[in-house]
């Protein structure tokens, strides 16, 4: 269900704070809640749940595009990521904007289902990113090839159960009256 603030096409300094802070949310996931369990993507259900949160909160075309260039430029400036930081920040924005337009796609994250595939959408784009830019920086193709298939299916796994951890986080919030707040802030 979108709300008025959907339809304005432009972000209030507020919504841009609270996008902002979304983002650093993810780069703050991203370097204390890393489990060295040895499956690709599996981090993706923490940061994917925040993306999911920052979408429903400001559900406007944008929002996760914004999220995902500014947790992109915090995690390239903190040196987050195996390969650099243009490789850091292009996946972290390719993230955010594929979660964006999955969203806008399913209308909404206000429902499990959407939510799920909004998740592993933005999981498996920030993988597919990281393997064409592999790709052509030179590293040899048998190589990204070969975990691949792993790949695939962890992200789309952990991306998914992060979306319903979203959803979930997102459904809490309503109940509590966090949305009329915000409705007052606006």
């Amino acid at each position: 269900m979108r709300t008025t603030a959907a339809r304005t096409p432009r972000f209030s300094t507020f919504e841009l704070i609270l996008l902002a802070l979304f983002s650093s949310l993810i780069v703050v996931a991203k370097i204390t809640l890393h489990f060295p369990i040895g499956i690709p993507g599996h981090s993706s259900v923490f940061w994917m749940a925040i993306v999911v949160v920052a979408l429903g909160v400001v559900p406007k075309l944008g929002a996760g595009s914004i999220v995902g260039l500014i947790s992109g430029l915090l995690a390239a400036f903190l040196g987050l990521g195996d390969r650099g930081p243009v490789y850091t920040f292009v996946s972290y924005l390719v993230l955010g904007v594929f979660s964006d337009l999955s969203a806008a796609f399913m209308g909404s994250v206000e429902a499990w289902l959407p939510a799920a595939l909004v998740g592993a959408v933005g999981s498996v784009s920030k993988m597919i990113a990281k393997v064409i830019m592999g790709s052509i920086v030179g590293v040899p193709a048998g190589f990204l090839a070969f975990g691949l298939l792993l790949s695939f299916g962890s992200n789309v796994l952990s991306g998914a159960i992060g979306g319903i951890l979203g959803y979930l986080v997102l459904r809490a919030l309503r109940k509590a009256g966090f949305f009329s707040y915000l409705a007052e802030k606006r």
